[in-house]
């Protein structure tokens, strides 16, 4: 299985990369919705992202759920926040979508895991 994880912050980015492959997934990683943008574009076999609520230069993990990923993409959409009641979206998009979740960072990589898989 192949992962992509959305941060603006490297060192979290980089640490989480490593982590995903120790267990065993394939990983990419951008931090910006730009270059997400362009590796979603170019890589047919990701099954899952994992994204950063609040990007730098506004851009916001949610709105990149609603308007670009959900119609689209067919995987599951993890989205990793500090605070999950920093966006009312976030709920109801967990009720109304099977393959979209929220965790609080910083996250256990096995409970993205156990989502990502069932």
């Amino acid at each position: 299985m192949k992962v992509l994880l959305i941060d603006d912050d490297a060192d979290l980015l980089e640490m989480n990369v490593k982590r995903f492959k120790r267990k065993g997934y394939e990983a990419e990683f951008a931090q910006n919705l730009s270059s997400a943008r362009n590796i979603l574009k170019n890589s047919t076999d990701i099954n899952s992202i994992v994204c950063d609520l609040f990007l730098l230069d506004g851009e916001n993990g949610v709105d990149f759920f609603e308007n670009e990923v959900k119609a689209t993409f067919k995987g599951k959409f993890v989205l990793a926040t500090g605070d999950d009641t920093a966006d009312p979206r976030i709920e109801k998009n967990k009720q109304d979508n099977k393959n979209f979740t929220c965790f609080q960072k910083p996250y256990s990589i096995d409970d993205v895991i156990k989502f990502i898989e069932q």
